[in-house]
């Protein structure tokens, strides 16, 4: 939370202190609200669109962050405070899927690399 600094001073200190491609997006977005190339919203579409792209991010987490892209700079600083909650716990949700998928999916490979070494073997005997 940045209180009540302008969002383009927000989106680079956000850049400062995250990774790549993290900090790649926020600084395009303070270079073009800079410029004052377009409006907000259509802006953080098309830089979801570019880090989707360039990340391991899926459609769900873009829906997500482009619904929370709609929001921003709409609201007063508390409603802006429940709208990133939201997005947290979107996010969060998202998070806990993709780790039970990992966890089950990791399982059935570790069996089936289990049963494709005992049909080797038993093709050998």
């Amino acid at each position: 939370m940045y209180s009540h600094a302008p969002l383009m001073d927000a989106f680079w200190h956000i850049a400062n202190q995250s990774p790549e491609p993290i900090a790649n997006f926020f600084r395009t977005l303070h270079q073009a609200l800079k410029k004052g190339t377009s409006e907000l919203a259509i802006l953080w579409s098309k830089c979801v669109d570019h880090l989707i792209s360039h990340s391991a991010l899926g459609y769900e987490e873009k829906e997500v962050l482009i619904q929370f892209g709609k929001t921003l700079g709409q609201h007063d600083i508390t409603q802006q405070k429940k709208h990133i909650q939201l997005a947290l716990t979107h996010l969060d949700r998202i998070l806990e899927d993709a780790l039970d998928d990992q966890h089950r999916y990791s399982k059935m490979v570790k069996s089936l690399g289990f049963l494709a070494g005992l049909f080797i073997v038993l093709l050998l005997i």
